[in-house]
């Protein structure tokens, strides 16, 4: 599986114009700008793969640089968290982060493949208007978003014997989250008692947290604060200080919420809260699982996954990963060149996601 997220590094310079393009159809991609595409830098796709994202840069004298995405001609597949950025100056360049950008629709999450960025320039041939910048394009690459990851872990004793799996497939999801060193995860365990434990970039930290815990008995009658659980992660992710682009929450649980107090309340925060949720059930564990509940503590339906039995817990916990794993930042360097606000216009900007759909197979 894919664990990258994109980052197109390239700066103002000289013209590389494209010779083969195609013009967009907005009949087959709602919203997106309507002029010519050119051919993808990677294998896999193909021009009809396009999801386009459109933003203006304006660098005026006397003003901070500023970033405003124009969603009028942005694909509508693209959702981002807020319109409105304020590059960096970084020594001689201006450096301009969109983090946050996920590809979806009702049906479904796309995986992209590769970004290309381009400027558009009016004064050039009507075919050839949008060009990408050539000067360091060595360094365009794949990277990973800064990301913190609270992992909230049902571990009652309604699990059985399909506890032991559940604290592996929870350490194995960590493991996939901090392999390429970008990340920090936090733990958050509930069964009757719930602790959040500090974020970190070790997995030994995470080893040693689920090792810690105070399990109950399998064979004790234990109850399931499940929403005191995700709300303690979710202030987990409000309170930390670190320097990552996104933050984001995963709960998995086998039953329903039937230890915590003010259930209905907690439902509300929870659903109120600006964080993704990702969510994760197992059925057949117990009579009060609830399909419809847990879903609705995901930020949409396509965050929630469930599995039938613990054997197929393993790839729920996988499929979440490849969700988080395809949230992208874009990065576009620039020089530090002011201009006029009398004069000149903001500079159009745009970026092409080359993406398949990545559908969750729960059959």
């Amino acid at each position: 599986m894919k664990n990258f997220r994109i980052a197109a590094l390239l700066s103002l310079a000289a013209v590389l114009a494209f010779t083969s393009c195609k013009k967009d159809d907005d009949t087959t991609v709602p919203s997106a700008n309507v002029d010519e595409i050119p051919e993808p830098g990677c294998i896999g796709v193909t021009r009809d793969d396009a999801i386009v994202l459109r933003f203006d840069y304006t660098y005026y004298q006397g003003e901070e640089p500023r970033v405003e995405i124009v969603r009028t001609r942005t694909d509508e597949r693209v959702k981002y968290d807020t319109t409105v950025f304020f590059p960096t100056v970084e020594g001689n360049k201006v450096v301009i982060r969109i983090p946050n950008i996920r590809l979806s629709d009702d049906e479904f999450n796309y995986t992209a493949n590769c970004v290309t960025i381009e400027e558009r320039d009016d004064t050039r041939p009507a075919n050839d208007r949008w060009f990408e910048q050539t000067e360091f394009k060595n360094q365009e690459e794949f990277s990973q978003t800064r990301m913190a990851t609270q992992l909230v872990v049902d571990v009652s004793s309604s699990l059985g014997e399909d506890r032991e799996k559940v604290r592996q497939y929870a350490l194995d999801f960590a493991e996939q989250t901090l392999a390429g060193g970008a990340g920090f995860i936090g733990l958050t365990l509930f069964a009757d008692t719930v602790i959040t434990y500090p974020f970190t970039n070790q997995i030994g930290d995470i080893s040693a947290a689920l090792n810690s815990f105070p399990y109950p008995d399998l064979n004790a009658q234990t109850f399931t604060r499940l929403s005191d659980g995700i709300l303690s992660g979710l202030n987990a992710l409000e309170n930390a200080e670190l320097d990552v682009d996104d933050r984001v929450l995963v709960a998995f649980t086998d039953g329903n919420d039937n230890g915590s107090n003010n259930p209905t309340g907690n439902q509300q925060m929870i659903q109120a809260s600006e964080f993704p949720r990702y969510m994760i059930g197992l059925k057949g564990k117990g009579l009060e699982y609830n399909t419809n509940y847990l879903k609705s503590l995901a930020s949409s339906e396509n965050f929630f996954v469930e599995a039938e039995n613990a054997d197929e817990l393993q790839a729920r916990f996988n499929d979440i990963n490849e969700l988080i794993a395809n949230i992208y930042t874009v990065i576009y360097n620039r020089s530090t060149q002011t201009f006029n606000p009398d004069i000149d216009e903001p500079i159009s900007l745009r970026a092409i996601f080359y993406a398949t759909p990545y559908e969750i197979d729960q059959n």
